[in-house]
């Protein structure tokens, strides 16, 4: 009776095998909780991703410098205002053929508007100018 219990239990250890797998294949305890939390980051990171294609304003562009100078400086403003505002470089320069992404904040006031001009100042003391550039509808500028 012992021989024939013994060989019961191999055959259900055996066939517990063929629908569970091995210890090698089955998810250990931390498979298990890794894997939930793998699916719960890669959730988070597509929503963090949407968010900010939700987040961006389609005033935002990007500014090659495709000149044989360095701009010195960068100035945006809408166009039926008088004064260029602040420098959006500051302390930075562009080098030829860097470029700068342009963002606005969505909250300015004014995104609404989309008719811009455009002033670069570069090493030279040369200024370029782009006048009731759309912005609503390009995503890049480029000054040569």
């Amino acid at each position: 009776m012992d021989a024939v219990r013994k060989v019961s239990v191999i055959q259900w250890y055996a066939a517990v095998q063929r629908l569970h797998g091995t210890q090698e294949e089955r998810p250990t305890m931390r498979h298990r909780l890794l894997l939930p939390l793998l699916g719960i980051f890669a959730a988070f990171a597509m929503v963090a991703v949407s968010a900010q294609d939700a987040r961006a304003d389609r005033r935002d562009f990007t500014l090659y410098n495709e000149s044989p100078r360095t701009i010195l400086h960068v100035y945006v403003s809408a166009s039926d205002e008088s004064a260029w505002g602040e420098d959006i470089l500051g302390r930075d320069v562009l080098l030829t053929g860097e470029s700068v992404d342009i963002l606005f904040d969505r909250f300015d006031g004014e995104g609404g508007k989309c008719l811009y001009d455009i002033k670069v100042v570069d090493s030279d003391g040369n200024e370029g100018y782009l006048y009731q550039v759309d912005l609503c509808s390009i995503t890049w500028v480029s000054f040569s």
